[in-house]
């Protein structure tokens, strides 16, 4: 396995900075969309806990989070996560040659980013699997109707620690792991949540949600950070050629760091695994 990290450009020229770990032997290739204030470097051990020496990985960081240009958790547009997100694949393809087998895991507000890309890039992906995605969140009406007037007036004001760490793993060392992280962003701006909150919106509006890739779902039993009733409300209206949601009794947001992770990447592995079989 050989790490190759670095920079690319994304459509308006922000510098992303980006981290692959290319497999020996060309194979598939697991794509991460990481989730908000975090960064790709967090998925370094994916690899060794899935352990499949001919799958590779790539991921970058967003905008305004870990080591990528742009002011801190903060967007105009949400589509500029999106067009993020493309250059990065393109680039994968351009630099590296990742084009065939590409499967796209998206955690939390990467999921939200991922099923939109799947969505606008049909015939691009072989599958794709979302980490307890950020499809809805439960906030208070209050809270909801300040956002969005300090959207109006103040986008880039900015709320500190969106995120409780005990409600992400039971595990004391991963909580502490997320404290001690210099990369972590504990924040998040007013434009930034109105975005997302607006394209969680459209999504559930829609009646249906068709992709033309196997589409797997693995959500936590006990999420205290994104809205469980809205995964389950899209997996319902989800047409996919193979679809599975998986919810891991007693689990927080972040499965892969709990202290049954183990579990977690059995069945990521298992998706995984499904995918790839789907393709011969």
């Amino acid at each position: 396995m050989q790490l190759h990290e670095g920079h690319f450009r994304s459509k308006d020229g922000r510098k992303l900075y980006y981290r692959f770990h290319e497999a020996v032997t060309p194979g598939p290739c697991l794509i991460v969309f990481h989730g908000h204030g975090e960064h790709c470097g967090r998925y370094d051990k994916f690899l060794t806990a899935i352990g499949e020496p001919a799958l590779s990985l790539a991921a970058f960081d967003f905008r305004g989070h870990g080591q990528s240009e742009g002011p801190e958790v903060y967007i105009d547009h949400f589509q500029e996560y999106m067009d993020d997100a493309q250059a990065f694949v393109e680039f994968m393809e351009f630099r590296y040659g990742v084009r065939n087998q590409r499967i796209l895991l998206g955690h939390s507000m990467g999921g939200l980013v991922a099923v939109y890309f799947a969505l606008r890039n049909h015939g691009q992906l072989a599958g794709l699997v979302l980490s307890s995605p950020c499809l809805g969140l439960k906030l208070p009406v209050p809270l909801v109707c300040m956002n969005t007037f300090l959207n109006s007036v103040a986008p880039a004001m900015i709320y500190s620690n969106p995120v409780y760490p005990p409600h992400l793993t039971h595990s004391p060392q991963e909580r502490d792991n997320y404290k001690k992280d210099k990369w972590i962003r504990r924040k998040i701006s007013v434009r930034l949540l109105a975005e997302m909150l607006s394209y969680m919106a459209l999504l559930k509006r829609e009646m249906t949600v068709s992709l033309d890739c196997p589409c797997f779902i693995l959500a936590a039993g006990l999420e205290k950070v994104v809205d469980l009733d809205a995964t389950k409300a899209f997996f319902c209206k989800l047409a996919a050629p193979e679809k599975k949601l998986e919810i891991l009794d007693g689990y927080f947001h972040e499965i892969f760091n709990e202290l049954g992770q183990e579990k977690a990447f059995a069945a990521l592995k298992d998706s995984l695994n499904r995918i790839l079989s789907s393709q011969h």
